[in-house]
């Protein structure tokens, strides 16, 4: 079986806003996949969206409810996974613990311009943040993606906002790290939820984040937080980092699962490569 448990459309700020549910579905259907999962950014709304219009016409596999949700721990960010939840209380509860994009984007770009405005690095002239469409680590990327702070954005291994985000959120020695505890819940909120309306939760990607986040301390903590699984196949992870995730869900009698992080702009080719004959291995069942 065909499987992408990690797509995103235009719901989560960070993908092409072109993206959206109906041409994303297209696209699955194109590369012959057969089982999905649309995981935007801290909201389910898509399996909202699905419950009430047919999504049959535009993908014929099937469907997974899923949604990613920030989490912050001990002022670090990292993302979990989740999956088959009771999606009219899932819904309803991301609404009253992320609040609106907008509302947590204003909030982040506050904290970011704060900590820029006390740097010496020169800001471009753009166009006026639209918190209800795009995250402020991308507006603030932005602005100092210029020629004058090519050796800052080189020191620190920023190559294009995610990047960016990755620094500002996960290395406490950058000049523009926030602690985002002041608008994610921790992983604790998120697990305890997700497991009440029948769902399961998956750390995400692992290896994907940076600097002061050690992979083996997320697992440990996936482990002894009972997070069900590890999404072990993703587009960031080398070989030898997914032989390494295969051994620890293995040992620890934990969901495998795997996606591409689809969002029509960094990430733009669905299915899961780098996996050959272990495909079926990727399960949301323990």
């Amino acid at each position: 079986m065909k499987n992408d448990l990690h797509i995103r459309t235009n719901i989560s700020a960070s993908s092409n806003k072109e993206m959206n549910w109906e041409k994303v579905l297209l696209m699955a259907q194109e590369n012959k996949l057969e089982r999905i999962a649309i995981t935007d950014f801290d909201t389910c709304l898509f399996s909202v969206i699905r419950k009430i219009v047919s999504p049959t016409k535009y993908f014929s596999g099937e469907i997974i409810d899923g949604m990613e949700c920030d989490v912050c721990y001990d002022g670090i960010t990292f993302e979990l996974l989740a999956y088959n939840f009771d999606v009219e209380k899932t819904f309803e509860w991301s609404k009253k613990i992320y609040g609106t994009l907008e509302t947590r984007q204003n909030k982040l770009k506050e904290l970011l311009i704060k900590k820029l405005n006390k740097t010496k690095l020169a800001q471009n002239k753009i166009k006026a943040f639209d918190a209800k469409n795009e995250f402020a680590h991308n507006y603030v990327y932005e602005l100092i993606n210029n020629n004058s702070n090519k050796d800052f954005l080189s020191q620190y291994e920023i190559k294009n906002s995610s990047d960016f985000y990755r620094q500002s959120t996960s290395n406490m020695d950058f000049p523009l790290y926030v602690n985002t505890g002041v608008i994610w819940p921790e992983p604790k909120e998120v697990i305890n939820f997700i497991h009440s309306v029948g769902g399961i939760v998956v750390l995400a990607h692992p290896y994907k984040y940076k600097n002061k986040i050690d992979a083996q301390n997320l697992l440990l903590f996936a482990k002894e937080n009972n997070i069900d699984g590890i999404e072990v196949y993703h587009p960031s992870h080398s070989l030898e980092e997914i032989d390494k995730l295969l051994k620890f869900a293995k040992e620890n009698k934990m969901i495998i699962t795997g996606g591409s992080n689809f969002n029509g702009k960094e990430y733009n080719t669905m299915g899961i490569k780098n996996i050959d004959k272990n495909e079926k291995e990727i399960s949301i069942k323990k």
